[in-house]
């Protein structure tokens, strides 16, 4: 018999589709699958060189459940630098994949009868995660005609929301917030006091617009957790490797589930991830400039 908070989510979709698209695969059916966001590139060379050494230099133990220093210690630098958030190595915990970071902190920072904001249409695992702390997602309708920018936001917070998720650029709209948008969600965040959930995962894949960080902004450092990882920018989605950033008191919670459930990110592979930040950043730009071609040209 299933638990009743099992019961509370379905399957992923995503996954789902994705597994029905391998089997077609496997059958020798030729197959365009529009499942996971996977970048149709290998992993850069110096990366899995990076990784390979680590794993043949005995880089095999455990990691420390947040990951290795010099691993966040590169994601902080990078945060100052491209993000400008403030933050060292002491407010970053690598994990699995960035959705395990999410599935963390929304099971950190929800409760039972609490509300979390969505922008209607999200990435679908953002509501079986609220779902499974106990709390309900509130979606707020966005503006299909104005790049799928949410309106009404303060109309859809009431004195059970928590938690306002921001995904930008968005999967799977491709919407990216302007300033001025990013400044609407900070007064409303601090005029209620409430959290932001944001995931940045795709912030290196833009054509013509400029990602901000939420986080930045006057009055948000604290009641920000910035979510992003290696998957998408890199083309490392096997590796799964992702990572959150935050205040110190949130990660101690978010050390708390991680500790006890998936305990760390793969050692090795985190080597890959230091390369990966601190390396040759010609293949992301390879990258996003083919991902432009094609877009253009369809």
């Amino acid at each position: 018999m299933a638990s009743s908070r099992l019961a509370r989510v379905a399957e992923s979709p995503t996954i789902r589709i994705a597994n029905i698209a391998n089997k077609l695969k496997h059958d020798g059916i030729d197959v365009i699958s529009f499942s996971l966001g996977e970048p149709d590139f290998d992993t850069p060379k110096n990366i899995s060189d990076a990784a390979c050494k680590a794993l043949y230099s005995g880089e095999t133990h455990y990691s420390p459940s947040p990951g290795i220093k010099p691993l966040r210690e590169a994601i902080a630098k990078k945060l100052q630098t491209e993000n400008n958030l403030d933050f060292d190595a002491s407010n970053v915990m690598v994990t699995p994949g960035a959705k395990q970071a999410i599935f963390e902190v929304m099971m950190s920072v929800l409760d039972d009868g609490d509300e979390a904001i969505l922008f209607d249409p999200a990435w679908v695992s953002y509501e079986p995660c609220i779902k499974f702390a106990g709390a309900k997602p509130k979606w707020v309708p966005t503006d299909p005609e104005n790049v799928f920018l949410p309106y009404d936001i303060g109309d859809h917070i009431t004195d059970k929301t928590r938690l306002i998720v921001v995904n930008s650029p968005c999967n799977p709209t491709g919407g990216v917030f302007g300033k001025d948008k990013l400044k609407e969600i900070a007064d409303l965040a601090i005029d209620h006091n409430l959290l932001v959930l944001s995931d940045e995962i795709y912030e290196k894949i833009l054509y013509d617009e400029k990602h901000y960080s939420i986080g930045a902004m006057e009055g948000m450092h604290d009641r920000t957790i910035t979510v992003n990882g290696f998957s998408k920018s890199y083309a490392m989605t096997g590796w799964r490797l992702g990572y959150v950033a935050a205040n110190e008191t949130f990660l101690h919670d978010f050390q708390k589930i991680q500790s006890h459930s998936v305990s760390s990110a793969t050692t090795f592979a985190q080597y890959g991830a230091i390369e990966a930040l601190e390396g040759d950043q010609q293949p992301v730009e390879d990258m996003v400039a083919e991902f432009r071609h094609v877009a253009i040209s369809l």
